[in-house]
């Protein structure tokens, strides 16, 4: 008996002396006595977070954070939940700050211990630290916000296109912050937009459903809106601002697209260092951005077959059935200015081809047809020009809801140039309410109408 006491004593300060919190050998769960109290709290803080107690999980949590830090990634997921909770109960100024600091350790202490984790890596860490620097710093507005800046960088380049959403609205809030604190910061302002936007573009194409589509497109939105407030996105600041370097830039292919791809995404496509800069990125390299470049300038200079033509190489360039609808109907817009209205007619009905519920198109038409009266003698048939012209509108009005007060609008002026009854009864070509072919470049049935 007395043996098998002396045995099992040794046998206890053996595990006692073998136990080791994971925190002190590098282990997972560390060792001995040490690796069962980590897996005991693991489980415990998990029960009670999992129904949301926090208050409960914290104590269990804070052991196991503390003793077994790499035990688990799911520490760090739900320790950013818990020291969260804590800081938003919390109201006394000193403690909350005290939380909010151990709520960034907890991203610290992640990245310390599972920064190699694949489908949250470091970069991602950064980007979830300064969403929650941003929005629950104590200081709010004043607060320095260049540290979550920083990180939000760090995420922004190098995560995958596919990572972390939130991170891109907080990201050009921050960048525009810090170009109005310092205007040199100025053009990595315009840079940060166009990386960012490019970036939303990219997620935009792999979105798979309308909610996802629909999410990008309001985080677009917001960069947009605070792009657009930030007093840089101007078309004069914007000339201004890259008209001193496009001279020695206009071998610079990238800077040349960058240039392009803001211009054009702020609607300042009617200056010069649009046009320049799109010409010479058509001459080293040319894409259907940089022939759409061109096309305005020809449009400015009133050159609008040529502009037609850089449209139908744009065409050409993209596989973008919604780029090429684009470019169909600038191509008609620009012929129509011309008076090309055949050429224009092709073009528009091309571009409503390629975009399902586009619209722009017929009413752009039923205003070729409305210019185009003069071409007929007959006063009763030029009017029935008008007709043909409401037929168009009718049918934008069919395929885009969205249009109907335009429609309706320019529908009720063209319905009081219709010929009158007595005139379409003394003319012997026409019956109301039969069809008449237009002839001319119309060429195009509709219905015999008359004014009321």
């Amino acid at each position: 008996m007395k043996r098998f006491i002396i045995a099992i004593s040794v046998m206890m300060l053996s595990v006692s002396a073998f136990a080791q919190k994971g925190v002190e050998d590098g282990s997972k769960y560390g060792h001995g006595e040490d690796s069962i109290r980590c897996i005991q709290n693991l489980s415990l803080y998990q029960t009670y977070a999992k129904q949301g107690d926090y208050a409960t999980a914290l104590e269990f949590w804070t052991i196991a954070y503390t003793e077994c830090p790499a035990a688990s990634i799911n520490l760090y997921i739900e320790g950013a939940k818990i020291r969260t909770w804590q800081l938003k109960r919390e109201t006394n100024p000193a403690k909350k700050m005290e939380y909010f600091n151990a709520l960034m350790q907890v991203y610290d202490q992640r990245i310390q211990y599972f920064g190699d984790y694949v489908r949250a890596p470091r970069p991602f860490v950064y980007g979830r630290k300064a969403v929650d620097y941003f929005t629950l710093h104590p200081d709010g507005e004043n607060s320095d916000k260049k540290p979550a800046y920083e990180w939000l960088t760090i995420c922004i380049n190098e995560c995958s296109v596919r990572q972390f959403n939130a991170a891109y609205a907080p990201y050009f809030i921050l960048a525009s912050k810090a170009m109005l604190e310092d205007p040199a910061h100025k053009t990595q302002f315009i840079n940060d937009y166009l990386k960012v936007m490019d970036i939303l573009d990219q997620k935009l194409a792999l979105a798979k459903t309308d909610a996802e589509k629909d999410k990008i497109a309001a985080y677009e939105q917001d960069i947009n809106d605070v792009f657009v407030s930030s007093g840089v996105a101007d078309c004069t600041t914007l000339q201004e601002l890259f008209a001193a370097d496009l001279e020695a830039n206009k071998e610079n292919l990238e800077w040349l697209k960058k240039v392009v791809d803001l211009f054009k995404r702020v609607k300042c496509t009617d200056t010069e260092v649009y046009f320049a800069a799109s010409q010479y990125a058509h001459n080293l390299q040319p894409t259907a951005e940089s022939a759409e470049g061109c096309a305005y300038m020809c449009i400015k200079k009133e050159e609008y077959a040529k502009a037609a033509e850089y449209l139908d190489q744009a065409i050409a360039m993209t596989e973008d059935n919604n780029k090429k609808a684009e470019y169909e109907y600038l191509s008609a817009t620009a012929l129509f200015a011309g008076k090309e209205y055949k050429e224009a007619r092709k073009h528009a009905l091309n571009a409503a081809s390629y975009k399902e519920g586009y619209a722009d198109p017929y009413i752009l038409i039923a205003k070729m047809y409305a210019n185009s009266v003069d071409q007929f003698e007959d006063p009763v048939i030029r009017r029935l020009v008008y007709c043909a012209a409401v037929d168009k509108l009718l049918k934008a009005k069919s395929v885009d809801p969205a249009v109907d007060a335009e429609c309706s609008d320019l529908i009720s002026k063209y319905m009081e140039q219709y010929p009158r009854s007595e005139d379409v009864f003394m003319n012997p070509n026409v019956d109301e309410g039969k069809p008449y072919l237009l002839g001319g470049w119309i060429n195009e049935r509709t219905i015999v109408r008359v004014k009321k």
